[in-house]
């Protein structure tokens, strides 16, 4: 709402600025005609500059309250009363300027306070039909009689033109802010809305992986009591692969308990030495893993996070289950950013990908975990992260970072 504010005084200001000089060249077409009786008009008309400038200040600070806008308003109003007194009253034709003030206070005031304005407006317009100084000639110039009809007519016209203007620019920039305002809530609530997601679905990761805990020990336990037994059924070969991967269980948990602690300390490294340590890692956890280098070598600084560690990984394995060919990964700086194209060449990639709905998984064994997460991951670094389906059936996953410095 304070940004509402805002925006209002400093749109306020421009609208006073063009009424100031509207009142301006009337008073001075008034002097020229030889109308006597306008010195406290011109005084009044000064007193816009003050109120100018403390509704442009205003606009620029961030603690604007809805009374604030009431003052201006209700001072404005009885700024107005004054020039009509001292220049004609209810037969001066701009005092339908009025109305403007009123639709500015029912589009941004509670109600409560609009209706203060708008009594107030009532009573001003009120006592002007009944008490004001009638704008009196000296005849200078010979003017005749039926000229200051001719004025009033020219005036109502101008002051609906006026009126019709303000309400058409002055009211869609205010409701077009609004609208804007109202899109960057609704991004806040999505965006909080995913937070609690993945706060949620961390505390069932830090939970399991401490249940899996005990488990894995005791298998470490039994392996090694097998290991040492001469005639136990299990080949060498076999013994060694299960408990590599008993131990390779362990030191991921290990590392995501580690990682936990220092998942939101953000720092800097190059993109390619990053991806190249990821693609080895990647292998040692899937050895059928495989890829086609297409150009990684970019030189590029991106931030570096085992939040976006996890979510590569997270990445390159949905890439590679999508289809039977290897990967094609290729990397490149473009516009302040480093992006990444993770390519799945299968002709049934991108049916697949059309099978779901993104950050939902249709494998067997899969939730689409995977994929929301490294979304939010990336997006949390400023980056993003889109699932596109090739015309040729292939699926192409984009990875976008911004670069932490520029490189020439």
């Amino acid at each position: 709402m304070t940004h509402k504010l805002n925006l209002l005084l400093q749109r306020l200001a421009l609208l006073r600025l063009s009424i100031a000089s509207i009142w301006l060249m009337f008073l001075l077409y008034l002097q020229w005609q030889g109308f006597a009786g306008l010195d406290i008009a011109w005084a009044l008309l000064a007193l816009y500059l003050p109120l100018l400038a403390i509704s442009g200040w205003q606009g620029y600070r961030r603690n604007i309250q809805d009374w604030h806008l009431l003052l201006h308003l209700a001072f404005e109003c009885q700024l107005l009363a004054g020039l009509l007194f001292f220049t004609g009253g209810a037969t001066n034709p701009f005092i339908s300027y009025f109305l403007v003030l009123l639709v500015v206070s029912a589009y941004s005031l509670p109600i409560s306070y609009s209706l203060l304005i708008t009594v107030l407006c009532i009573a001003d317009y009120s006592l002007l039909t009944q008490w004001y100084q009638p704008l009196l000639s000296n005849h200078v110039h010979g003017l005749p009689g039926h000229s200051l009809f001719d004025l009033h007519l020219a005036g109502m016209w101008l002051t609906f033109v006026i009126s019709a203007l303000i309400v058409v620019t002055f009211i869609p920039l205010l409701l077009k802010s609004s609208q804007q305002q109202q899109q960057e809530i609704q991004q806040l609530r999505e965006q909080q809305l995913k937070n609690e997601q993945l706060i949620g679905i961390a505390t069932l990761a830090a939970g399991t992986a401490h249940e899996m805990g005990t488990p894995l020990m005791t298998m470490h336990m039994i392996l090694d009591d097998i290991a040492q037994q001469p005639d136990h059924p299990l080949s060498k070969h076999d013994l060694h692969i299960l408990r590599e991967q008993v131990g390779i269980c362990r030191q991921s948990l290990q590392q995501l308990a580690n990682a936990g602690r220092t998942a939101h300390q953000v720092g800097h490294h190059q993109a390619h030495t990053w991806l190249s340590s990821l693609l080895h890692r990647w292998r040692l956890s899937h050895p059928n893993a495989l890829w086609v280098d297409n150009g990684i070598a970019c030189e590029a600084e991106i931030p570096s996070s085992p939040l976006l560690d996890q979510a590569l990984l997270n990445l390159l394995d949905n890439a590679a289950e999508a289809g039977q060919q290897p990967v094609h990964l290729h990397s490149v700086v473009q516009n302040g950013q480093w992006h990444l194209n993770i390519l799945q060449p299968d002709p049934k990639a991108a049916e697949h990908i059309q099978q779901q709905n993104l950050f939902h998984s249709q494998k067997e064994h899969g939730m689409g975990i995977g994929l929301y997460l490294s979304n939010a991951s990336v997006e949390q670094f400023g980056g993003s992260v889109h699932l596109l389906a090739q015309s040729n059936g292939a699926s192409l996953c984009r990875i976008t970072l911004p670069l932490s410095h520029q490189h020439g």
